[in-house]
């Protein structure tokens, strides 16, 4: 069974469209390791981010405009309060034409500093949020080359993400 893609132009506008909304996030996963690269390696299924809990509710709103809709809460996620509701940290929303995003909230401080909003297991080091990319020409913000590294950790790694590693120069 094929599943939908989501296509570099795609990936693209949705990350566009973030950030007019005022949505601060890093694009990890596969398409983190492409934008690394600055070119497209494979196909990707869904977009993963790394969202600002402070932006949850902004997500939530530019979900619900853009078509959207969260199908289920990953079993990491924790609740996060905040002052107009309470949110999934860690979750992936779909649209009907397939596409996925696959959020998980990470609280930011002043100083740069950092910690996720979830249970992931990642030990991520102190330059994840420096990583800079391209996807389809659009300049992103994506995590560093040793936070993928990092994500890639603590379970059996399918072959698609033994490969992104070793595209980022990792055995």
């Amino acid at each position: 069974m094929n599943s939908p893609t989501t296509s570099t132009t795609q990936a693209a506008a949705i990350l566009q469209s973030l950030s007019s909304a005022g949505v601060r996030c890093w694009v990890m996963g596969g398409w983190g390791v492409d934008a690394l690269l600055s070119r497209s390696t494979r196909a990707h299924h869904d977009l993963d981010l790394l969202v600002r809990v402070d932006d949850l509710a902004v997500l939530g709103r530019w979900m619900d405009a853009n078509g959207f809709a969260g199908l289920y809460d990953w079993e990491e996620s924790q609740p996060v309060d905040l002052v107009d509701g309470r949110y999934s940290s860690a979750f992936l929303a779909g649209h009907k034409d397939g596409r996925e995003l696959d959020v998980h909230g990470l609280r930011v401080g002043d100083d740069g500093t950092f910690e996720l909003a979830t249970t992931d297991p990642w030990a991520l080091p102190a330059d994840t949020l420096t990583g800079r990319g391209v996807i389809g020409g659009l300049g992103v913000a994506c995590v560093s080359r040793e936070a993928q590294r990092a994500m890639h950790v603590g379970y059996d790694l399918p072959a698609h993400h033994v490969t992104d590693l070793r595209l980022l120069g990792f055995k």
